[in-house]
């Protein structure tokens, strides 16, 4: 009963984040389910426009679904890709084909075998966090699809792991622009406002930098077949002054693994400050092990967790609904699409506003 969600909605399923991940390479992305996954897909998790894009549902009855007639999802891939074939064949997993154990790796097999196109599926069933889904799917549209390099001038950046379930298109930009001041000459995203080009030629890139957890099978990946090496992180300006703060000050940051321990680790170098990374989806050993986290991915673990004596807590806005009576920290907001979806817009700050904000309600 602890799992209930009785104030926050449930951070988008792992099937929106296959089909957010996937939305701009326009290829076919199929939500297999007899109802419901693409209706809360449209409505709740995706803010960009849907028309010409190729996410459809398999929109099978209640006995196709449960009996698992797999004939008639094939015939529906086949149609769809007869006259415009897509690039690729995604088929996304939800809960009813994840209950009756559908075989979805068996069926993309033979789509791929009836109409000549690379196909996958992702595996997901709605019981997860959606970063799940969107690691997969960047994972294996790459296996699939990525070229084998042949050569190029200058120094080529993959940033894996972007979505807009994570960061905002003036984010990613800034990310973009950072790393060109660095010393690239060249940054793909991959999948926020790039194609099929750039994942073609994902294993030209000579560094990897992973912006969120769902960019580390990718990077993983990446790395054992081309041996293309990654690094972890997001480029914040760590090197900005801060003033010493006046007393001991604890900082609770709450959201996607990557982004918090990034931002607690640098805002742990603040003298008197302890800074505590909450984190709501999956996480990873490799992502900053020396940072101090917490999994928040309950409710009633958020609510326990905001009882401790915080002087600043960082997250959604949706998260001050759950502050106990009487707190005195203070609340810095950062709209995460992952929860709140569309009730807040797009930040149009670039990431070093944030950390500033942070630095200026510590000192």
């Amino acid at each position: 009963m602890k799992d209930i969600r009785m104030i926050l909605p449930n951070p988008a399923s792992d099937t929106a984040g296959a089909a957010s991940l996937l939305f701009q390479l326009d290829g076919l992305s199929i939500i297999h389910d007899a109802a419901g996954s693409m209706e809360s897909y449209i409505t709740f998790d995706e803010s960009r426009e849907l028309e010409g894009k190729r996410t459809v549902a398999s929109r099978l009855s209640r006995l196709e679904a449960i009996t698992g007639d797999d004939r008639i999802l094939l015939d529906k891939i086949e149609q769809e890709c007869a006259g415009n074939p897509p690039p690729f064949v995604a088929i996304l997993g939800t809960p009813v084909p994840f209950t009756i154990g559908t075989d979805l790796e068996g069926i993309a097999a033979e789509a791929e075998f009836a109409t000549g196109l690379p196909a996958f599926a992702v595996n997901s069933g709605g019981f997860e966090i959606y970063d799940k889904g969107a690691g997969e799917a960047l994972k294996k549209v790459l296996e699939k699809t990525a070229q084998q390099p042949s050569g190029h001038t200058g120094c080529i950046v993959n940033l894996l792991g972007a979505t807009p379930m994570d960061y905002s298109p003036a984010e990613i930009d800034d990310i973009t622009q950072q790393l060109l001041a660095r010393g690239a000459d060249q940054v793909n995203n991959l999948t926020m406002t790039d194609g099929m080009e750039q994942i073609y030629k994902a294993a030209e890139a000579d560094h990897n930098l992973v912006i969120s957890v769902a960019g580390l099978p990718a990077a993983r990946y990446l790395k054992q077949r081309y041996d293309i090496p990654y690094t972890i992180g997001v480029p914040f300006d760590s090197n900005i002054e801060a003033k010493r703060p006046a007393a001991q000050n604890r900082v609770l940051i709450i959201g996607e693994s990557v982004f918090a321990k990034q931002l607690a680790h640098i805002v742990s170098q603040i003298p008197g400050v302890t800074a505590v990374a909450g984190i709501i989806g999956n996480d990873d050993t490799e992502i900053f092990p020396q940072v101090s986290s917490i999994r928040l991915d309950t409710e009633d673990k958020i609510i326990n967790e905001l009882r401790n004596d915080y002087t600043v807590v960082a997250g959604d806005p949706l998260y001050r609904l759950l502050l106990p009576p009487g707190h005195n920290c203070v609340f810095l907001e950062r709209p995460h699409r992952a929860l709140s979806g569309r009730l807040y817009p797009f930040s149009e700050y670039q990431l070093n506003h944030y950390l500033n904000e942070l630095k200026r309600c510590l000192t």
